[in-house]
């Protein structure tokens, strides 16, 4: 349930103090300010973008380029070694990205050896793709060097932080996405 607007114009809260905020936070405070906003919810949702945005380029920069690697062609290895073989649009639902995409994402995996496309047998229309040896190696080596860096990234925060950061935003996927998990495999 949402509060009353008057409970979120700033001014009511510590938030909204600017004692923590960023530079783009009180920017937006300084020119809305007059609005009757939620900025709680504002800042949330910014700060998830903003903060997955950060680590993505953080990690493709300390982790993938020496691979050139892409995060969406890692987050493809990484997919295909959890779930094993799939077809073409499972794998790009589960990694997020259009169908159109996955065929790009599909063919630069191929055409370094770490994946391999086939025809489903039972329907010739589907196209399965599954990692080929070279890339279950590739991110057997790859991975630990990643989560090395998820590791450097979240050193500041105790464990119970990174539990309840991983909680709440595990209920944000799920209220926007409830199958966002693409658990259901």
């Amino acid at each position: 349930m949402s509060r009353p607007a008057r409970d979120h114009v700033p001014g009511h809260g510590p938030a909204d103090r600017g004692d923590d905020l960023l530079p783009a936070e009180r920017r937006v405070l300084a020119t809305l300010g007059h609005l009757s906003l939620d900025f709680r919810a504002m800042w949330a949702v910014s700060n998830v973008f903003r903060s997955s945005a950060a680590i993505r380029r953080h990690m493709e920069a300390r982790v993938l380029a020496a691979d050139r690697l892409s995060w969406t062609a890692f987050t493809g290895l990484w997919v295909l070694w959890i779930w094993g073989e799939m077809e073409t649009r499972d794998f790009a639902a589960a990694v997020g990205i259009s169908r159109p995409t996955a065929t790009g994402v599909v063919t630069t995996l191929e055409g370094r050896g770490y994946v391999r496309r086939r025809k489903d047998e039972r329907d010739g229309r589907m196209v399965l793709v599954s990692l080929t040896r070279t890339g279950r190696r590739k991110i057997e080596e790859l991975f630990p060097r990643f989560n090395a860096e998820e590791i450097a990234v979240t050193a500041h925060l105790s464990d119970a932080q990174r539990e309840s950061l991983a909680g709440m935003l595990r209920s944000m996927l799920r209220a926007v996405d409830p199958n966002g998990d693409h658990g259901d495999r």
